[in-house]
């Protein structure tokens, strides 16, 4: 058997200590003189000071052996320590970071109020404002500044809302019903011309108590609840600002609300634009505080090229993206960025405004222009595929909605032969010659020349000389980049003028596609269609406000509410009503009316249906397709719980969840 070392040392050591040698035999037993140690120590294990004496009867490499054990043995306990306390704690939320998301556009006015006709306002106030009610992370309307979703009356007339007690606007006041009084009255004022106005025209808001107010409609109107989702202004701020000066005030650009952020901080660049616009979570709020402590929107006039909101995504100088186009989704994509396609009640339609030309108060013009467009085609050539086509402003899950319903596709040939009935055709060549004409007869007039002789008299002279062979030739090649090749013929009206139109959507490239694509199917027909691009952030005061276009291609959400009343109600062709097509039907009107007001589903449904068929009937604007919306985020943010959404601002449903930072909690 062998014997360690250090155990032969041991024994070495002893034999000196007490004089014996291997050859003689002990007067007694070794278990006699362990037995004797033992009852003299008392112990059965060596003291401290025996250990502390160990390292002098170990050898170097012994001592190596044994500090090398000794570290092995900490550092498992260490480990097993650490592991049997990581299995009793959590990893947790914690508050804290600085968020940033890059939006293309900016602010106007941060007001429930006015907010509805920009996309970029909607986004803040949903995060500074509070409404009565709110959609939740599943789109389900349940309670905000209300305790409880509202009391309906038997007769489906009043609605009833107790209100929170602990809520507090951003400076320090309290939130009572004098601030949602005032709120709606303000919308109610024609003065101020909020675009909420038609939502709740006629209805009655009175307070029953400091925290109780209840809403009376005229007639009943099942989906009104949904409209309390409008943010509460603050009275103790605005009740002193004239109606004139609303939309003016410093206010809506230096917001105060009850929302779960407050306004800190904005910057704008030398031409006065905000181009920075800073939040910071509300400590105390009403409701879970968020946990990302600063939420900042950097804003942008395009989404590609140097300076782009997409340069810095990638460059990770901000942390999302409002919106993805799907043509640039393969620029967006990286490793840190999460890209979420939520569902969005939205879809793409061409409006037709048949009081900007008269060319389209021809119904049989309307109808050819829009049986020969290929909505396939479309779909398929700006996204890809990615949507759905559409043939009503009714889709799938809402009230009325019919998939075996479609617009009817007609051949060009067809088409030609029916427009031929209302337009004469002109060969590229008779419209060449009609434009040399033209030219050479404002060429002769500027050759009359008027001039004053000394004495006053004034003398014309007439030039009727023919037009010298090198001002013909500028003339053609001035022609020359008039004429369209890729137009077969034109059209002219009875005053022998060229039938034209003008199709304005915004300078996106998903929209500048389609619109191209959709002018190179009405040239088929003989029709001259010119196309306006204008900045996304333009549309509404440059296009919208005061209607001027013939054609709009234009994207609309519609929203959790079925209710088409603000989209084709013709108390809504005016701005900032949503009636794009100045479409006029006063028995539609009368079944809009119905529909919002009916408690019987099968009622609307058969309401919708009806209406659908008269839209159909009547064509006041083309359906093209429903799209989907892409939103980028970081992959430091979690907690995002949205997939269903009925505006681009619900991606902000849960945001009290979001959160960058985490902490360690021990486990209940």
């Amino acid at each position: 058997m062998h014997i360690p070392s250090f155990l032969k040392n041991f024994q070495q050591s002893l034999k000196k200590r007490v004089g014996r040698s291997d050859g003689v035999t002990p007067l007694v037993s070794h278990d006699h003189d362990v037995k004797l140690i033992q009852s003299l120590r008392g112990k059965k294990t060596p003291s401290a000071k025996q250990w502390a004496r160990l390292p002098e009867l170990l050898s170097t490499r012994e001592k190596r052996l044994f500090g090398f054990a000794g570290v092995v043995f900490f550092a498992s306990l260490v480990w097993f320590g650490y592991g049997l306390l990581l299995s009793r704690m959590a990893i947790v939320p914690a508050v804290g970071g600085r968020y940033t998301e890059a939006v293309v556009g900016s602010p106007q006015r941060i007001n429930p109020l006015f907010a509805s006709t920009n996309d970029t306002d909607v986004d803040l106030t949903r995060l500074v404002y509070s409404g009565l009610l709110r959609h939740n992370a599943s789109q389900e309307l349940v309670p905000d500044l209300a305790t409880t979703l509202p009391e309906k009356s038997e007769d489906g007339l009043m609605y009833t809302l107790h209100l929170r007690e602990n809520a507090q606007w951003h400076d320090g006041e309290p939130f009572t019903a004098d601030d949602v009084i005032f709120t709606f009255d303000t919308i109610q004022d024609p003065a101020i011309n909020s675009p909420l106005l038609v939502s709740f025209q006629g209805i009655h808001v009175e307070k029953l108590d400091e925290f109780t107010v209840r809403f009376t409609l005229a007639e009943p109107f099942p989906a009104f609840p949904s409209s309390l989702t409008v943010g509460v202004l603050p009275e103790h701020l605005w009740q002193g600002i004239s109606a004139e000066q609303f939309r003016l005030s410093p206010k809506n650009t230096q917001p105060i609300g009850t929302g779960p952020y407050q306004f800190s901080k904005l910057l704008k660049d030398d031409s006065g634009r905000i181009v920075r616009y800073e939040l910071t979570r509300v400590e105390n709020w009403y409701r879970q505080s968020p946990y990302i402590k600063e939420f900042v929107f950097a804003f942008y006039n395009a989404y590609a090229g140097p300076g782009g909101a997409i340069q810095d995504l990638r460059e990770k100088k901000v942390d999302g993206l409002h919106f993805v186009p799907y043509d640039l989704r393969s620029q967006v994509a990286r490793k840190h960025l999460v890209l979420r396609t939520l569902q969005l009640p939205q879809y793409t339609a061409l409006m037709f405004n048949q009081s900007h030309t008269s060319v389209l108060e021809e119904l049989d013009v309307r109808k050819m222009l829009a049986c020969s467009i290929d909505k396939e085609r479309i779909l398929r050539e700006t996204l890809d595929n990615e949507g759905q086509i559409i043939h009503s402003p009714v889709l799938p899950g809402f009230p009325g909605h019919d998939p075996e319903r479609k617009t009817e596709r007609c051949d060009t040939g067809v088409a030609n032969e029916t427009l031929d009935e209302t337009y004469d055709r002109l060969s590229i060549d008779e419209y060449r010659t009609q434009l040399l004409d033209e030219e050479i007869v404002r060429y002769k007039e500027s050759l009359v020349i008027a001039s004053s002789t000394p004495e006053g008299e004034d003398t014309a002279v007439d030039n009727t000389d023919d037009v010298p062979e090198e001002v013909l030739q500028q003339m053609n090649d001035a022609i020359d980049t008039r004429i369209d090749l890729a137009q077969p013929f034109y059209r002219v009206d009875d005053d022998k003028r060229i039938v034209t139109l003008t199709i304005v959507t915004s300078d996106t490239t998903e929209y500048a596609q389609a619109v191209h694509l959709i002018a190179s199917m009405w040239q088929e027909l003989g029709i001259v269609t010119n196309i306006s691009l204008v900045p996304a952030k333009d549309i509404s005061k440059q296009v919208l406000k005061e209607r001027n276009y013939d054609v709009l291609l234009y994207g609309m959400i519609v929203g959790e509410d079925p209710d088409q009343y603000a989209f084709w109600h013709s108390s809504q062709v005016d701005f900032p009503g949503l009636n794009l097509s100045q479409y006029a039907n006063r028995e539609l009107d009368t079944i809009l009316e119905d529909a919002r007001e009916t408690v019987d589903d099968d009622k609307e449904v058969e309401l919708y249906q009806t209406f659908q068929e008269m839209l159909m009937k009547d064509v006041p604007a083309v359906f093209l397709y429903m799209p989907t919306y892409t939103y980028a985020l970081s992959d430091k943010v979690q907690g995002f719980e949205v997939s269903r959404i009925s505006h681009p601002a619900d991606r902000f449903n849960s945001i009290e969840s979001w959160f960058i930072k985490t902490k360690k909690v021990w486990n209940k």
